[in-house]
C-alpha cells in the first residue's frame, strides 16, 4: 500500500511540473475552443525624411502563449484557414513567411515562465476597402495536451494600442526582411515589407 501511495504522489509530482502552455491574450488566458480576435488598423507613422510605413498590426506581440509549468516545453503549433494566400506567419520560429499552403506546422520550445508572440497577421496592404476578416483555426500540442482556438483577423479603425507604442528610432533601427524572410538593405518604394513582426508598405 505504502509503494502505490508513493507511485501516487511522484506522479501527482511529475504532472505539476510538467510544462502548461496556455494562450493568453491582454494577460487574459484563452479557453480552448475559444475565438480569439485580433484587430488591425492602418496607420501612418513619419519617419522623417519623407518616410511613411503604414502599419496595420494592433497590439504587438498580442495573443501569447504562455508556459505557467516548471519545466521547459515543446511546442508544436498548426494553422489551418483557407484565407493562407491573405495570412502572414512571423510566430515560434521567427521566420516571417506567408503561409505556403492551406494547413502550416512550426515547431519549437518555450522555458518554464517564458511566453512568446504566435504573431499571425492579416494581409491588409489593398488600403480599407480591402480589410475583411480572416480566419484561423489554430492548435496548440504541449505537454501531452492539445488546445484548439479559432482565431478571427479583423479591422477596427477605433484601434490603435500597441501601435502608437512603436517610435521611430525603434523602427529606424530594426532590420527590415521581404516577404521571403531575406535581409533587405534599401527598401523599394511601392513593395511590402517586415519590420518588428509588422508589415508595411514602403512610401
Amino acid at each position: 500500500m505504502k509503494k502505490l501511495y508513493a507511485f501516487i504522489v511522484a506522479a501527482m509530482a511529475t504532472l505539476s511540473t510538467q510544462a502548461q502552455v496556455v494562450l493568453t491574450q491582454n494577460g487574459k488566458v484563452c479557453s480552448p475552443s475559444e475565438t480569439v480576435v485580433i484587430k488591425a488598423v492602418e496607420e501612418a507613422i513619419d519617419l522623417g525624411g519623407g518616410e511613411y510605413f503604414y502599419l496595420v498590426e494592433c497590439g504587438v506581440g498580442d495573443p501569447k502563449l504562455l508556459n505557467q509549468g516548471k519545466s521547459t516545453a515543446k511546442i508544436k503549433v498548426t494553422l489551418e484557414t483557407e484565407d493562407y494566400p491573405n495570412i502572414m506567419w512571423c510566430g515560434i520560429t521567427d521566420q516571417c513567411m506567408p503561409m505556403p499552403s492551406n494547413k502550416e506546422v512550426r515547431e519549437g520550445s518555450l522555458g518554464a515562465g517564458k511566453s512568446t508572440g504566435i504573431e499571425v497577421h492579416g494581409s491588409f496592404e489593398g488600403g480599407p476597402d480591402s480589410y475583411a476578416t480572416y480566419v484561423v483555426r489554430m492548435t496548440v500540442e504541449a505537454g501531452g495536451k492539445k488546445d484548439v482556438y479559432t482565431l478571427n483577423l479583423v479591422y477596427d479603425e477605433t484601434c490603435t494600442a500597441g501601435i502608437n507604442a512603436i517610435t521611430a528610432d525603434t523602427q529606424k533601427s530594426a532590420p527590415t526582411y521581404d516577404l521571403s524572410g531575406r535581409l533587405v538593405r534599401q527598401a523599394t518604394p511601392g513593395q511590402i515589407y517586415i519590420r518588428n513582426g509588422q508589415k508595411f508598405i514602403q512610401r
